[in-house]
């Protein structure tokens, strides 16, 4: 009987351990509280940060952070700066002095051929 007795507890904790592991992660609470507080403020996903980011803007060619949410550039500049986009379950991802450039689309024309359409129409 006794030993009936151990063999049942031991597998109800067992069970109850492996339904209870996602508990122990700190980001299941994170989310939990981050869907029960209100946010008023926009929070963005990931910070990029301790990188050189070229803007192409004449006034800042070059930034050392910049804020994303919902793969959407929010704001580019300083660290400190990006620091009110901040929320719960913000990303933070250091470029440890890296560079990043912005991707290009290259749209060209082949003349014969670009030629050729503009005559059909």
């Amino acid at each position: 009987m006794m030993n009936r007795f151990i063999v049942i507890s031991a597998s109800l904790f067992l069970f109850l351990s492996i339904l209870l592991l996602p508990l122990l992660n700190p980001n299941y609470w994170l989310k939990w509280r981050a869907a029960l507080v209100p946010s008023t403020k926009l929070a963005a996903d990931l910070i990029v940060r301790n990188g050189f980011t070229f803007t192409s803007d004449p006034s800042l060619p070059f930034a050392d952070s910049m804020a994303i949410r919902d793969g959407r550039i929010l704001r580019v500049g300083n660290y400190s700066s990006l620091q009110d986009l901040a929320g719960y379950g913000t990303k933070e991802l250091n470029l440890e002095g890296k560079v990043v450039v912005p991707g290009l689309i290259d749209s060209h024309v082949h003349l014969i051929f670009g030629g050729l359409q503009v005559l059909k129409k």
